[in-house]
């Protein structure tokens, strides 16, 4: 089959690996202080709200930006699909495991954070159409404002995540590496660092001193189940696309692009997704966060650099890589390569130009199979004494002949063939061959 164009080669930066490091940790991070100290310190919990605010959103527009080239359905599933049943099935067993009780429900991930795996999974298998929608960005967020005031939009399938964050890996996909250049060339650049300060302190700070909830953050419910009004949610969801676009640029503009010492953990991330929040369910169960000298801020940015090191080390990716190949090696049959039938560009093309020519390229076709015909006659001995006694005709007859062929063979298959044609146009002229 022809081969699709792959698209230019994304080319390769550091700056796109060093802002996956601080997403992860901070990924690591906010989970870990949700557990206990979100609970016990204001700080922290003003950490907790800036952090949600931005964390996953950017997240999502990195993995927009690596998502350039033409997407394989089958290979999603392999590395997204089952890597999302898999996380699950973990995390509902370390829930099981501490005693806690927790339905396996498989289509409602909110109870772990595999939702992001299943959202990634949909964002990659429709971007390549709603990509080239004009006006993507700000038309995806009116929807998701929209999807906020209806209740069918919850945590069924990640729905409301999964539409919710959408603008973000559109503006991901959008962007290029000349806008980055743009970005990090701009000599104001540095104002971009205040702003979002401000930005992440203002906006928590109102929010819990008049007691809006974090979970307006996260995208998983409508308004009314966060418990606002449908202005006010929208205002809120606003607010969030705001301050991560802001960060987003912020990252872009400031973050160093060269190799650091932890820069090669941005290629391991999927390791520490994968398993940290299941370790840390183990780890509360047995009670480890509740020991003194993990009740400060300090210990736990400590705890989540470990988690980062050693989740994202490359025996634990190596290790997650392997089973991941097997499961798909037991799953799965091998690829077969499928011969090309000469019907894709029939099927595919509905240029009303291409009629006349395929009729054409037909009826040369006929001519060529006629003059063969006549070929084949003139060389028949028997012909040849039939053809004796009229010598003096057999330039007409020949030509009567040749006339009455081609006719014939016109009227037996040029109806046929236009039925077809008009079901599809185009039909590649038979002597070529299509590239494999």
């Amino acid at each position: 089959m022809k081969e699709k164009n792959q698209g230019p080669a994304l080319p390769y930066s550091y700056l796109v690996d060093n802002i996956k490091v601080l997403l992860i940790y901070l990924v690591v991070f906010n989970h870990m202080i949700a557990f206990q100290l979100v609970k016990d310190d204001m700080a922290v919990r003003h950490v907790w709200y800036a952090i949600t605010i931005f964390h996953m959103p950017a997240f999502v527009f990195v993995s927009g930006y690596l998502c350039k080239k033409p997407q394989n359905v089958l290979k999603n599933v392999k590395n997204l699909l089952i890597p999302y049943i898999l996380g699950y099935s973990l995390t509902w067993y370390a829930y099981i495991w501490c005693g806690n009780s927790m339905d396996y429900e498989l289509l409602r991930p909110s109870g772990s954070a595999m939702w992001y795996l299943l959202a990634l999974f949909m964002y990659r298998l429709t971007i390549e159409g709603l990509g080239k929608v004009r006006f993507a960005v700000p038309l995806s967020i009116l929807f998701a404002l929209w999807a906020g005031t209806r209740p069918e939009f919850s945590t069924y399938l990640s729905a409301s995540r999964i539409v919710v964050f959408f603008p973000f890996f559109v503006a991901g996909y959008l962007w290029d590496s000349r806008h980055t250049q743009a970005v990090r060339r701009f000599k104001g650049k540095w104002v971009l660092l205040p702003v979002s300060v401000g930005l992440l302190f203002a906006v928590p700070h109102y929010m819990i001193s008049s007691g809006i909830p974090v979970d307006i953050f996260r995208g998983n419910h409508s308004y009314l189940m966060c418990g606002l009004t449908d202005e006010m949610g929208i205002i809120m969801r606003l607010l969030m696309y705001l301050i991560s676009f802001v960060l987003i640029l912020t990252f872009l503009a400031i973050l160093p692009d060269r190799k650091l010492p932890l820069t090669f953990i941005g290629r391991n991330t999927m390791g520490i997704y994968f398993f940290h929040y299941p370790v840390m369910i183990v780890m509360s169960g047995l009670l480890i966060f509740k020991i003194p000298q993990l009740g400060t801020i300090w210990a736990v940015l400590g705890l989540s650099l470990i988690f980062v090191l050693v989740l994202g080390s490359p025996p634990v990716d190596f290790l997650y890589n392997v089973v991941l190949k097997i499961l798909t090696l037991c799953l799965f049959k091998r690829e077969k390569e499928i011969k090309d039938e000469g019907l894709e560009d029939e099927y595919d093309s509905d240029d009303e130009l291409q009629y006349e020519l395929v009729l054409k390229q037909r009826r040369k076709a006929i001519e060529e199979l006629a003059a063969t015909l006549e070929t084949e006659t003139n060389g028949d001995p028997a012909q040849d004494v039939m053809q004796k006694p009229s010598q003096d005709n057999s330039g007409e007859s020949r030509e009567i002949r040749r006339n009455l062929s081609r006719e014939s063979l016109e009227e037996s298959s040029e109806a046929p063939f236009e039925k077809s044609l008009e079901k599809s146009p185009e039909i590649p002229d038979e002597p070529e061959r299509s590239e494999e």
